[in-house]
């Protein structure tokens, strides 16, 4: 739900940390580690196929196996790790723009991926009334104007007025500069800057 306080500025919500802990092993992680004595078991993110390439930031960290093929519950973990959506429990994504804004959060795509798929996503913004044609940004706590916007009716805060849906690159020319706060409040959030959504449509007509 967005919060605003008494000069109604928009307030931001915790955002959830990642604490690695030891995984637990599993049956079939010891049939590996019977199979390989005296060397590591590597235990990759669930949202990585073991059998497949694996970047090394998906690697949570390993368990050494000893010379019977026993696993050394002395767990490293990898502090280049970045924890998946998945890993972190990020609600399944209902559209493209939301599975991107996870995968930027969580830093597996750069946050200059984002301004092109939010031109062709539908998004809902606030409305006084059903036929306005306008966009309304509200104070964020440091005094900056921004132009909330939501990836899902759902998410849209119950007591707005009204919520418009509007295809992210017919709302640009309406922004007047203002930066855009794609699904403020809720876990994954991102603050894409006017300019760069410019940016985007007027790269688009390069040949």
């Amino acid at each position: 739900m967005a919060q605003r306080d008494e000069a109604d500025r928009l307030l931001p919500n915790p955002q959830p940390e990642h604490k690695t802990g030891k995984p637990k092993i599993t049956e079939e992680m010891r049939a590996n580690a019977r199979a390989n004595p005296n060397s590591w078991l590597y235990v990759i993110d669930e949202a990585f196929d073991p059998n497949g390439p694996v970047p090394s930031w998906a690697v949570v960290g390993a368990y050494p196996v000893n010379g019977s093929g026993n696993i050394v519950e002395d767990f490293h973990p990898n502090d280049r790790y970045r924890p998946s959506p998945k890993a972190l429990g990020f609600p399944e994504p209902r559209n493209d723009l939301e599975r991107l804004l996870q995968l930027v959060r969580t830093n597996h795509r750069p946050a200059s991926d984002l301004p092109p798929v939010i031109l062709d996503s539908t998004l809902f913004v606030y409305a006084l009334a059903p036929m306005q044609r306008t966009v309304i940004g509200f104070h964020n706590t440091d005094g900056r104007v921004l132009v909330p916007a939501y990836t899902s009716k759902s998410l849209v805060p119950p007591e707005w007025p009204h919520a418009r849906a509007v295809l992210g690159r017919d709302m640009v020319p309406l922004l007047a500069g203002h930066a855009v706060a794609i699904n403020p409040h809720d876990v994954v959030t991102a603050v894409v800057p006017a300019e760069h959504l410019v940016a985007a449509l007027e790269q688009e007509q390069k040949p």
